[in-house]
């Protein structure tokens, strides 16, 4: 009751809270888009096509993207605030001038980009696609902004609307019979509407003039996070290309898609909290490793059953929700379910607070290294659920190389930051779950 009441008290949101509702809107605009999609009467194919852009688009951004966004908070907090208001802007100057270099390079290698990722000779509206990613990209910073403005309503706001026009600009064209390329087209004035208004922020928050040295630092910092999240896109990249390659069917590609999917809420609320607790791990450890104790914990209680539910009603959800071509995916969903014992756990902010970015890459090396030869060897026997079973198994590399380096280097137990009662008890209800989901 607490938890509710907080959520639904806008004065007493705290920048947390806002992130984490933030990221929720973003997840479950992705779902409600997806379901939409399905119910547009758009055929399977062609919903392939629109994964396709999107996995595209997600190959060449996440590293760079997350990596740059992961080191904001850090960087910022460092700073005097004539520091700060160059690094807002330098900021926004880095992300546009990525994205511009990024656009070039897709719209004028499109004839090789499309069929070494795809597989297919092309992959329909490319270019418009392209010219989407340009003015969107420099976009995802701001709700950082307001994060280091402790503005945490406008940081809500701000989700409410432009989540809330993403879904009408990509399902309204296809209602009113413009088709993928009218919802594309779409899409692309909506992302030069939020560019004007992310460029405005930099310029009322931030301090014109380019910052050499601002950018540089920031790059040094956020390199080995960078680098980390590469071999997490190729880990996505992998998966998506050994389903293309193994059965040569956007059909098959996108009930792999539909099913391919964490717990939007799940992803959303553990990721944002992992995000907000890094400035306090680095100035008040002691203090931040109870409070993500009691975080997890509190997470835990909402997450884990409402996971369990999911397992038990996705298989009849799925057809209802999509239609009865993405039946199958619900078989996938459930593996991916699973994901959420390794995805609360939170060590890799702790390690960021302790500065040792360089031990998240090499665990992710080791991480990629066991997917890759999951990868194949479970497609191989056992089709689309056992690449989704790879994941699961991956994921948990992760997770207990960067327990073993707290332990091990840095010398945080990990009862310290992690409820192991609570922790253990949900981990073997959520097993019995997917157990009593495969009777179903």
């Amino acid at each position: 009751m607490t938890t509710f009441k907080k959520l639904t008290t806008f004065n007493n949101l705290s920048p947390t809270l806002a992130l984490q509702l933030f990221q929720v809107m973003r997840l479950g605009s992705a779902v409600l888009t997806g379901i939409l999609l399905a119910k547009s009467g758009l055929p399977t194919a062609e919903i392939g096509a629109w994964e396709m852009l999107l996995y595209l688009g997600t190959t060449f951004t996440f590293f760079w993207v997350n990596g740059l966004l992961q080191g904001i908070a850090p960087v910022y907090s460092k700073l005097d605030e004539t520091a700060r208001k160059s690094f807002i802007f330098n900021q926004f100057l880095l992300f546009f001038g990525i994205a511009t270099a990024l656009f070039l390079l897709l719209f004028l290698g499109e004839q090789w980009i499309a069929p070494a990722l795809t597989g297919l000779p092309e992959v329909p509206h490319f270019k418009l696609f392209a010219l989407y990613l340009l003015l969107n990209l420099p976009t995802f910073p701001v709700e950082y902004f307001y994060l280091l403005k402790e503005r945490p309503r406008s940081i809500v706001a701000w989700g409410a609307v432009t989540f809330g026009l993403h879904i009408l600009a990509l399902i309204v064209p296809i209602q009113m019979g413009f088709g993928l390329e009218g919802s594309i087209t779409a899409l692309v004035v909506l992302s030069g509407l939020k560019f004007v208004w992310t460029a405005g922020l930099a310029l009322r928050f931030g301090r014109v003039g380019f910052d050499k040295k601002i950018i540089l630092s920031y790059l040094i910092f956020c390199a080995p996070l960078m680098l980390s999240n590469v071999v997490s896109n190729l880990m996505l990249l992998f998966d998506n290309w050994l389903v293309g390659w193994h059965f040569g069917d956007p059909a098959v590609f996108a009930v792999y898609r539909y099913g391919a999917r964490e717990f939007p809420l799940a992803t959303a609320l553990v990721g944002a909290l992992g995000v907000a607790m890094i400035p306090l791990l680095t100035g008040s450890p002691a203090e931040g490793l109870e409070a993500l104790k009691v975080k997890s914990r509190r997470l835990m209680h909402w997450l884990f059953p409402l996971t369990i539910i999911l397992l038990c009603i996705s298989k009849p959800l799925f057809p209802l929700v999509f239609n009865q071509d993405f039946a199958a995916s619900a078989g996938l969903f459930n593996i991916y379910l699973l994901t959420l014992a390794s995805r609360v756990l939170l060590p890799a902010s702790i390690v960021l607070s302790k500065g040792d970015s360089r031990s998240i890459f090499w665990v992710s090396v080791a991480e990629l290294c066991v997917k890759f030869v999951l990868g194949f060897v479970f497609i191989h026997f056992w089709g689309l659920p056992g690449l989704a079973f790879s994941v699961v198994l991956s994921y948990w590399v992760e997770k207990l190389g960067l327990i073993w380096i707290l332990e091990q280097k840095h010398g945080v137990r990990t009862s310290d930051w992690l409820d192991w009662k609570w922790y253990l008890g949900y981990g073997v209800a959520l097993l019995g779950g997917y157990w009593v989901s495969l009777g179903l």
